[in-house]
């Protein structure tokens, strides 16, 4: 279980070691803060596109060549990142990273499923996504480390030394979960493989479902991708602090998931969308009213809109998620790429549109989270309106 959390946690591991290093790398190619923003947007985007598009090939070739050959891609990646003479360079050996991670990540989420009996996956999974919120709390205070001592190239050379030593430890110690029975038949064309997926987004409802989950989760990775910025342009503070403060946010998500796991069969899932994307809206207004009166401190962004907001995402992200899920049944696998590919696809979308505004203000990304939490608000409504009627 340790090894196939580290698998599915190199990811999110990557991006968070990558986000400090972020204006270092700007400085370092003289690029803009839109030009930087690519080496962000065009990995997430590679990471959604690989989670639907890949994934079938672990049902058609095995868990573990797929597994392997993920983090063997990642390890290709970052060997070309390390020493990328160019930002356009950086830009695709993280895209090849990103790729690599997501065939990592849904080949280990699948070894979990094909182990754990039924009535013990969730508690799996949940375990699972316990170790990558720890990972995600230290991963920018170590990217901090790493920097210090070698700036960002090291982080890239860190991460290739990681994937190795996950390449050797799945290649000694985990085997191959799903049986050669089991396995799609290789005659028949790739394109046979997503049908599945093509069914299920087809469904009345569903593409509502995906557009509610890409926007909540869009709102996490945006505000990522820019408050390394804000803590130099707006806040006059090193890049490196950012990492004190970023403890917020995985902090809030747990806070809320924790509060679904307890209570959540009391309240219902209507009740937790709409309270989640609520009080995550009231977070953003609450951000915008205290810079606006002229507190320029950095908890005036990260207590709100940090902490704050994903614990409204914490309520009412999973929910959303299990809706569509519950509603792909039985192409359950196919559920979870399309919801994967629409999170990481909104969130590239919502990092790129951020590069487009000075990073002099916290408004901008303020505002984009207001208006896509809004929306899942409006689409939660009009959907509950529809089924009253």
């Amino acid at each position: 279980m340790v090894l196939l959390a580290a698998c599915t946690s190199l990811g999110p591991l990557s991006l968070n070691l990558y986000l400090p290093s972020i204006p270092e790398v700007q400085l370092h190619f003289a690029a803009t803060v839109a030009e930087v923003q690519t080496t962000v947007s065009l990995a997430l985007l590679a990471f959604g596109l690989g989670l639907v598009l890949l994934g079938p090939l672990t049902d058609r070739y095995g868990r573990r060549p797929c597994l392997i050959g993920g983090l063997a891609l990642f390890i290709a990646g970052s060997a070309l990142a390390a020493p990328a003479p160019s930002l356009q360079v950086l830009a695709l050996a993280r895209v090849l990273q990103s790729v690599g991670c997501a065939i990592a990540f849904i080949s280990a989420r699948a070894m979990v499923s094909d182990v754990s009996p039924r009535e013990e996956l969730p508690r799996s999974v949940a375990q699972m996504t316990m170790i990558m919120l720890v990972v995600q709390m230290v991963a920018p205070l170590l990217g901090n480390m790493i920097m210090a001592a070698g700036g960002w190239r090291a982080i890239q050379y860190f991460g290739a030394v990681l994937s190795v030593s996950l390449l050797v430890g799945v290649s000694l110690a985990q085997p191959e979960t799903l049986p050669t029975a089991h396995r799609s038949e290789r005659d028949r064309p790739v394109t046979e493989f997503l049908r599945p997926t093509m069914a299920v987004l087809s469904r009345p409802g569903f593409p509502i479902l995906l557009l509610q989950a890409g926007l909540l989760y869009s709102a996490y990775p945006a505000f990522l991708s820019i408050a390394p910025h804000l803590m130099v342009e707006a806040f006059g503070r090193p890049p490196t602090e950012f990492a004190y403060y970023f403890v917020f946010l995985p902090a809030g998500y747990f806070a809320g998931n924790a509060f679904v796991l307890k209570y959540g069969s009391r309240f219902g899932q209507d009740r937790l969308v709409s309270a989640g994307a609520k009080f995550a809206v009231f977070s953003c207004l609450l951000s915008i009213l205290l810079i606006a009166m002229g507190v320029r401190h950095p908890l005036a962004l990260f207590i709100p809109a940090g902490a704050m907001l994903n614990i409204g995402l914490g309520l009412a992200l999973p929910t959303v998620s299990a809706r569509a899920v519950t509603q792909s049944t039985p192409h359950v696998g196919s559920g979870w790429g399309l919801v994967g590919c629409a999170q990481q696809v909104m969130a590239a979308v919502s990092v790129q549109t951020l590069g487009l505004f000075s990073a002099d203000s916290p408004f901008p990304v303020l505002v984009l989270c207001t208006g896509s939490l809004l929306l899942v608000v409006t689409f939660e409504y009009s959907r509950r309106s529809a089924r009253g009627a």
